[in-house]
């Protein structure tokens, strides 16, 4: 095990530990001051000293000035579309598919803690509604963040979201619903299904873990990614990927590898002029548990643990004990970024 992660891994360990007891107590409790909180703006050298070295882009897009007059040009432009102001998409793999990812907010009673201003957010992205669409089971209604993604998949790589359904099963990993038509890839199916004014796209997780080529290749495909979603209607925003605490599968580092990835999607963000959020760097600071990481060393770890009864009930968490995991971490920062979308749209 390299030096570096064996002491991350063991300074997780610790963190673990008050993790339980914190949880143990049962503590909803929103006081004092949360180590890893305030990441609005980009963290000090100091806290991010043991951490991976991944970018040095803010936790949150900065949507002020040029930015901004950007952004409204985009949405005047999915406007014209007939994108839904209130709707976003999911575009990802596991670490967003999966069920202490984003859902919990949408279908179970989310604790605020300190983060009311958030529950506009949360209100605003339940009110449209997809009842004939998939949802995970036992969470409903179904609307921009109960909705199982078409392009939200467990195990898929960037390439793969872009490949026509019924090219997919040359992948091994067949469409994840019927609701695609055959030459419909899944982001363009899932954007044709719900028209939403947003898409969130954090892929390449698989693509790193799985030895897929990086570099040229995988820069290309995001761009045509940014490209594509833009022609369709919506506004990209890019986010990087979470470290990773397991080798990929030729035998890298997988740290290494995400490393690789997440500079070249802030590199196609600042290119592309695409809202980047830098969740590799959320993750990575002082006070996280694993660095966000479950136990398996891949995926995002939750509040409450992943054997909990009710793992949507642990996401909907968001006061300190709780953002101190992954999951949690993750959905105050997209119900953050949210919020300032909108907010730079009003302006």
């Amino acid at each position: 095990m390299p030096g570096r992660l064996k002491a991350s891994l063991l300074g997780g360990l610790a963190a673990i530990l008050i993790g339980l007891l914190l949880v143990g107590c049962g503590s909803g409790d929103d006081s004092g001051t949360d180590p890893a909180d305030g990441l609005d703006q980009a963290q000090s050298p100091q806290s991010l000293a043991d951490a991976p070295a991944a970018t040095g882009d803010p936790v949150l897009p900065d949507l002020s000035g040029a930015a901004g007059e950007r952004l409204r040009r985009e949405v005047a432009r999915a406007d014209r579309q007939k994108m839904d102001p209130e709707v976003f998409a999911k575009v990802g793999d596991s670490n967003t598919e999966w069920p202490q990812n984003i859902y919990g907010l949408g279908c179970r009673e989310v604790g605020y803690g300190s983060k009311q201003d958030l529950k506009a957010v949360v209100e605003r992205y339940s009110k449209v509604r997809f009842p004939s669409l998939t949802g995970l089971d036992g969470c409903l209604p179904i609307n921009s963040l109960t909705r199982r993604s078409a392009a939200a998949v467990s195990g898929v790589w960037t390439k793969w979201l872009m490949t026509p359904t019924e090219d997919l099963y040359k992948t091994e990993i067949g469409p994840p619903t019927d609701e695609c038509e055959p030459d419909q890839t899944p982001l363009d199916c899932e954007i044709a299904l719900i028209k939403p004014r947003w898409a969130l796209i954090m892929s390449g997780t698989n693509d790193a873990l799985l030895g897929r080529p990086l570099g040229d290749t995988y820069r290309g495909l995001l761009e045509q990614m940014v490209d594509r979603v833009r022609e369709l209607g919506p506004v990209p925003v890019l986010s990087t990927l979470p470290p990773m605490a397991v080798p990929s599968h030729d035998g890298q580092p997988g740290e290494q590898r995400v490393e690789e990835a997440n500079q070249i999607i802030s590199q196609v963000a600042a290119e592309r002029q695409v809202p980047l959020i830098n969740l590799h760097r959320a993750l990575t600071a002082e006070g996280m548990v694993e660095h966000g990481l479950a136990s398996d060393g891949l995926h995002l770890g939750v509040y409450g643990g992943e054997g909990q009864p009710d793992i949507m009930r642990g996401s909907a968490m968001l006061t300190i004990p709780a953002l101190h995991y992954g999951a949690n971490r993750r959905n105050l920062i997209w119900l953050q970024v949210l919020g300032r979308l909108d907010a730079a749209v009003a302006r």
